[in-house]
């Protein structure tokens, strides 16, 4: 497959008002010289089809990037299972019909790794529809696995290979969502560190052992892979890993940003020595060079200082406003 050229075509791009990975993708759209056709929420609620509809026949557009979804923490999943499930479904399966519909010629759904099942190995793409996925995350993995089901059934049966995915590990970077409710566990360090600074304290207390492994990547590392996908993808049975392969502990984490942030005071972790999450989550990123994916590596340290500054010079501004 010869690489899609971008420049002139109109992408529209699901949630992207105040969202940092969309903010992400526009980046690297425009670099291409592509028309962005952003769907904001408070015009088009992708919940419902008329809205989905509107938003297609406004922007007339020849490729999609779906970003849209409906999660949080672990803490959030489990308090909205079935919202999750059901609002995360629901938005994809309303986008690629209407892709569909609308003869787009392709679609890239942004997936998660949340919907592979638990495993200390790498995770490879031809298990993605194996087992199920950890009971903490479980009703957003699923959700993903039934937008790449159901992209999958509508390119057999209309014959028309218009629907791909890609998926990456956590994504943190600047504009991420620091609401406590939603924010994922590099924002949640930052935001508790820092105001464990503001508020003078000397000791932070942690829950779960620390001892749970995941891997990070850079928003803007994961919108140019995504981006890509778009560009050089064409196997349009596979989902494709976006990452690097390699993953740290939660507790040297924690260390990371606390010296990142300047707190010098004692981090404690739960005495129990739980596990928040599955134990490990790595991915397997052998098949992006096949297709010639090729992304910055931006390291977790400059990754983390670009997002920390950003909370203190917008967000924590903003925030105390």
């Amino acid at each position: 497959m010869d690489s899609i050229n971008l420049k002139g075509q109109n992408v529209l791009l699901t949630r992207v008002l105040t969202v940092w990975f969309g903010r992400a993708c526009i980046n690297s759209l425009k670099q291409r010289n592509a028309i962005i056709c952003p769907v904001y929420h408070d015009n088009f609620d992708l919940l419902k089809e008329i809205d989905v509809y509107k938003a297609f026949a406004f922007w007339q557009p020849d490729y999609v990037i779906h970003l849209a979804g409906f999660n949080g923490n672990i803490s959030f999943n489990d308090q909205y299972p079935s919202d999750i499930f059901f609002r995360t479904t629901q938005m994809g399966l309303n986008v690629l019909d209407k892709c569909r519909k609308w003869d787009v010629k392709k679609v890239v759904s942004a997936l998660t790794s949340c919907a592979y099942s638990p495993s200390d190995e790498p995770l490879k793409e031809e298990d993605f529809l194996v087992g199920i996925p950890h009971k903490s995350v479980e009703a957003h993995g699923l959700a993903k696995r039934n937008i790449f089901t159901y992209g999958k059934l509508l390119n057999h049966q209309y014959k028309r290979n218009i629907c791909c995915s890609g998926l990456f590990n956590t994504a943190y970077g600047p504009f991420d969502n620091f609401n406590p409710d939603k924010t994922k566990v590099v924002g949640s360090f930052i935001t508790k560190f820092l105001e464990a600074i503001e508020e003078k304290k000397d000791t932070i207390n942690f829950i779960g052992s620390g001892d749970t492994r995941r891997e990070f990547i850079y928003c803007t590392d994961a919108a140019d892979g995504l981006v890509q996908i778009l560009e050089k993808y064409d196997d349009y049975t596979l989902p494709l890993n976006i990452g690097f392969g390699t993953d740290l502990l939660i507790k040297d984490l924690a260390a990371k940003i606390a010296k990142l942030v300047g707190f010098v005071g004692e981090i404690k972790w739960g005495e129990n020595k739980e596990m928040i999450g599955q134990p490990r989550k790595i991915l397997n990123c052998e098949r992006m060079k096949k297709f010639n994916i090729n992304i910055n590596k931006t390291s977790l340290d400059n990754g983390l200082i670009k997002t920390i500054a950003w909370y203190k010079n917008i967000y924590g501004k903003w925030k105390k406003n």
